[in-house]
């Protein structure tokens, strides 16, 4: 198989380019500062796309060049941040387009990360259901801000550089193909993160051969305190993939060296969801491979089972790999994937996303049946 590299056509269509255009012209989005438009994409591409006069031509000209740049050097896929930032600017301006531009980098965003096909959210219950929960005390701990904190320093970046039989793959620009995601500290020298991070595949695409899937994880790196734009990072190589699953879509990778970060603490036992559960789950992740940012609270898990969790939120879409966590801080899921809702009221928000992950139970059970020495290993760092 040849290195992936100019094979690439864009993430949306003729048509569908045009429809956004359309819809930026209804909402006046092509007279909006394009610097807001713009923020957060890689600063030294931003600077050379090119201008133009006329404001609807320069928003037709910088979401065509975007649409066709699959990724940049440091990972990042500039479309889905300027839908993005498109979005925002529609929300703040309470116009309905908003969602359509949410929803396009929702599905580009999945695609882009490898997410396997999530369920339809319009058939889930809690899209259909979604009552108000009236009466209930949200105040906290006041440690609740001091362990988050700590909980977040043990929570990184990784970057995965793709392989073809062997080959690191570029993008048709020449830059180096690179997946981003969250992983955190399991064990000491473990840290887990999502098995389609470590595949580092177009959703669409075949799995990456094994050979590959271990190349890719040992060519990685995990980047600790990335905080914000300007933060001085720690950055610790991957040594080796030592268990993952498709299925509960999870990646164990030992590290190079010790960070000297705490293991994150786990919930004893599996979610069992019941029609008067009520809890809230906090999130701390790397969404689109930017600084931290944590998701707290205004986040209800809406269904479990043996092996998945649900939690309905407005939040962005969030980073694969991130820990979920209840308002003890113990991880009780795996973060793999989000499904942007429009046109729903939940909790008083009109929009939403319903996120996805693996019970952080099923993949210890995964674990001690196919590698018991692992398994012992991340028990013995819980305790």
């Amino acid at each position: 198989m040849p290195p992936h590299s100019t094979s690439f056509s864009g993430y949306l269509s003729v048509n569908e380019i045009n429809e956004l255009v359309s819809d930026a012209v209804d909402a006046d989005l092509v007279t909006a500062n394009r610097t807001l438009l713009l923020q957060g994409i890689f600063r030294p591409f931003a600077l050379g796309l090119p201008r133009d006069n006329d404001v609807l031509t320069q928003f037709n000209l910088d979401l065509v060049r975007l649409n066709y740049t699959e990724r940049l050097a440091n990972g990042q896929v500039p479309l889905i941040e300027f839908l993005h930032n498109c979005a925002t600017y529609l929300k703040l301006r309470g116009r309905s387009e908003a969602e359509r531009f949410e929803a396009v980098a929702n599905l580009i965003q999945n695609r882009v990360q490898g997410v396997d096909n999530l369920p339809n959210p319009a058939t889930l219950r809690e899209v259909k259901n979604n009552e108000a929960i009236i009466g209930v005390d949200d105040m906290l701990d006041f440690r609740f801000l001091a362990t988050g904190t700590q909980v977040g320093l043990s929570v990184a970046r990784i970057s995965v550089p793709r392989f073809d039989s062997g080959v690191a793959a570029k993008t048709a620009t020449g830059a180096p193909w690179i997946m981003l995601g969250t992983a955190w500290m399991l064990a000491p020298r473990l840290m887990i993160t999502n098995h389609h991070v470590i595949n580092a595949r177009l959703a669409e695409e075949a799995a990456a051969a094994p050979t590959d899937f271990e190349r890719q994880a040992k060519e990685s790196f995990v980047e600790f305190d990335l905080d914000s734009s300007d933060s001085v990072t720690v950055q610790i190589k991957v040594a080796s993939v030592i268990a993952s699953s498709k299925d509960l879509d999870y990646a164990i990778v030992r590290l190079q060296s010790d960070p000297g970060r705490r293991s994150l603490r786990l919930r004893p036992s599996r979610i069992d969801f019941t029609p008067a559960t009520y809890l809230p789950v906090n999130i701390v992740q790397h969404p689109r491979g930017l600084p931290k940012r944590i998701a707290v609270r205004n986040n209800l898990l809406t269904s479990a089972d043996a092996d998945t969790i649900r939690y309905f939120t407005d939040t962005d879409s969030g980073s694969s790999g991130s820990p979920v966590c209840d308002d003890n801080w113990r991880v009780i899921g795996l973060h793999r994937g989000a499904q942007f809702v429009d046109g729903v009221t939940y909790q008083g928000k009109a929009s939403a996303y319903v996120n996805f992950g693996s019970q952080i139970q099923a993949v210890l059970d995964d674990l001690k049946e196919l590698e018991p020495q692992i398994h012992a290993e991340v028990v013995t760092g819980q305790s």
